[in-house]
């Protein structure tokens, strides 16, 4: 069984809000646009995670005063023969939802516990009708927060990766243990010999049973002592202790002395291993069984923290392999565009957040919608052809591939997710330029978390205007127009036709970026060191202060536009 959609009604930041989810789904977003509280929302439902009035009621009034949290999930189909029949929807899922923050029924009782669809209505009653089953059949979460400690992880005196690990694997090598069999056989033998042995000064158990049963005896009572052969949870708390061992030295270390790298990798090392041994039994075929379903969620903050970039790529690829057995869920937030830009083949498990005047939405495309943008981006390639070629020279759907490769998933463009304001160029020389103002002090940055993204020629600027749209990215415009040479037209309208709510500001240069710094044109053949042209005359004093005066108020026009 795996979720498929959560929805979030008035919990913090986010007064509604539905995503899909996928096997694995990553959040992204600038910083205070609400990724822990979708985390947080989800714990709620789990009961992970209890309601505070003053930390969770929204700050901005909502519409209504109910708070809760739908979850829709998808059982196997083996899963899905033992549910209760009207649970099941049309698409062969079921949905639950839990008030997190409890409203009252028309006859004055607070409903608590998880409310069932049922015939595709939200019930009265309870998921299965008590309380406390209901929870039994919703799977269960595994939290990682941000900053997370390696004893919390590795202690087996309570909750822990490592405790759920060795329990695994204990239960199932102890069933037929020989060893075990002959611990059991040893108990009882000790508690034959136990009972009966005397101290020096004359007691024994044995005697202290016969004189509490004469102490009883009128209520014809009687009082023994056993001693309980011992069980393999006894076995994990008391007896088993981890350690780590210096392979130079032979000597135990202490965990908490290896740096944050080293804990955050031993942390995903043990989630990893106890879902891989935490398989859900077969049932027994036969008559239909009790609904059971199998989920493990894991639930993670910001997971590139205090990793080596070269891990980043190498802990998403676990995190992905981790999903496949069928039973596993991975949730993620992040602060990478490492991560974000391996998600590019298949964008439909990115989600975006934003928040607007305190309120959070989400952005995400579905299937249908990326296919769909896909193809209004090929329209517009057939009336944009690159300079020096014919139609017949472009083969579309290569040149599209190769743009969802080469462009989309470069993370220095993915960074584009975690921005405010995103200003789409030609090429590298505006940003070279934003770069060397801003570091010279010539200017100071227009707003917070603005990004200049290189879109490798103007034929490109619609594809990202699409892209950014679609996750509520807002974002600038600044091309050439070339003194309206051949597809100056065309590339403009497809801009323009991209153009969305989110597209704050589009500017055309007349020419090119260099006439409006009052730069000589740069021979054709030394294109590609137009960015290293441009810094030159701004270097060695080349440029006429009020051309660049006027580039950079177009720059901070470009940022601020609303």
């Amino acid at each position: 069984m795996r979720a498929v959609e959560i929805t979030i009604h008035n919990f913090r930041s986010i007064h509604d809000a539905t995503i899909r989810l996928e096997k694995l789904s990553l959040i992204a977003g600038a910083n205070n646009a609400g990724k822990s509280n979708v985390i947080d929302a989800i714990r709620m439902f789990y009961g992970d995670l209890k309601w505070e009035e003053s930390r969770d009621k929204p700050k901005v009034e909502p519409d209504d005063p109910e708070s809760w949290v739908e979850i829709e999930f998808k059982p196997t189909e083996e899963e899905l023969s033992q549910l209760k029949d009207s649970y099941r929807s049309q698409e062969d899922t079921f949905r639950v939802r839990n008030y997190i923050r409890p409203p009252k029924t028309a006859d004055g009782k607070v409903r608590a516990g998880y409310y069932s669809y049922e015939n595709e209505s939200l019930s009265e009653s309870l998921f299965y009708g008590a309380k406390n089953v209901g929870s039994g059949k919703v799977g269960h979460i595994v939290y990682i927060p941000a900053v997370s400690k390696i004893d919390d992880n590795t202690k087996l005196t309570g909750p822990s990766a490592l405790r759920d690990l060795v329990a695994e694997v204990l239960n199932k090598v102890i069933r037929d243990s020989p060893a075990y069999q002959e611990l059991n056989k040893a108990f009882g033998s000790f508690e034959g010999s136990i009972k009966t042995q005397s101290s020096d000064d004359g007691y024994s158990l044995s005697l202290l049973e016969e004189e509490v049963t004469q102490e009883i005896s009128p209520w014809d009572a009687s009082f023994s002592l056993t001693v309980q052969s011992i069980q393999p949870e006894d076995i994990l708390k008391t007896l088993i202790k981890p350690l780590l061992i210096d392979e130079t030295h032979g000597n135990e270390i202490d965990q908490s002395r290896f740096g944050a790298g080293f804990q955050r990798h031993m942390i995903y090392t043990l989630i990893k291993l106890a879902a891989k041994y935490a398989n859900p039994p077969k049932p027994v075929s036969g008559a239909k069984k009790e609904f059971a379903p199998h989920l493990t969620w894991i639930l993670v903050e910001e997971p590139e923290a205090f990793l080596h970039p070269s891990q980043e790529e190498v802990l998403q690829d676990s995190l992905s392999k981790l999903t496949q057995d069928g039973t596993t869920q991975v949730l993620l937030t992040t602060h990478s565009s490492r991560f974000v830009s391996r998600s590019m083949d298949d964008l439909t498990r990115l989600i975006r957040l934003r928040r607007d005047k305190g309120v959070t939405a989400s952005f995400q495309l579905s299937s249908s919608e990326l296919d769909q943008m896909f193809d209004n981006a090929l329209v517009a390639d057939a009336t944009i052809v690159p300079h020096g070629t014919t139609p017949d020279d472009v083969n579309m759907a290569a040149m599209m591939a190769s743009l969802k490769t080469e462009l989309w998933m470069q993370s220095t463009r993915a960074a584009a997710f975690f921005c405010n304001r995103v200003i789409l160029v030609e090429g590298s020389s505006e940003g070279a330029i934003y770069s060397y103002l801003i570091s010279r002090g010539l200017m100071e940055p227009p707003c917070r978390g603005l990004m200049i993204v290189d879109c490798i020629g103007k034929y490109n600027i619609h594809r990202f205007v699409s892209i950014f749209s679609a996750f509520g990215i807002d974002h600038s415009v600044l091309y050439d127009g070339d003194n309206g040479r051949i597809y100056d037209a065309e590339v403009t309208e497809a801009i323009n036709g991209a153009r969305t709510e989110y597209t704050k500001r589009i500017t055309r240069f007349d020419l090119d970026l260099e006439t409006e710094l009052g730069i000589s044109p740069i021979p054709r053949d030394k294109k590609h060191q137009k960015p290293q042209y441009a810094l030159y005359h701004l270097e060695a004093g080349l440029v006429d202060e009020s051309k660049l005066s006027a580039f950079t108020s177009e720059l901070v026009a470009l940022a601020t536009a609303n």
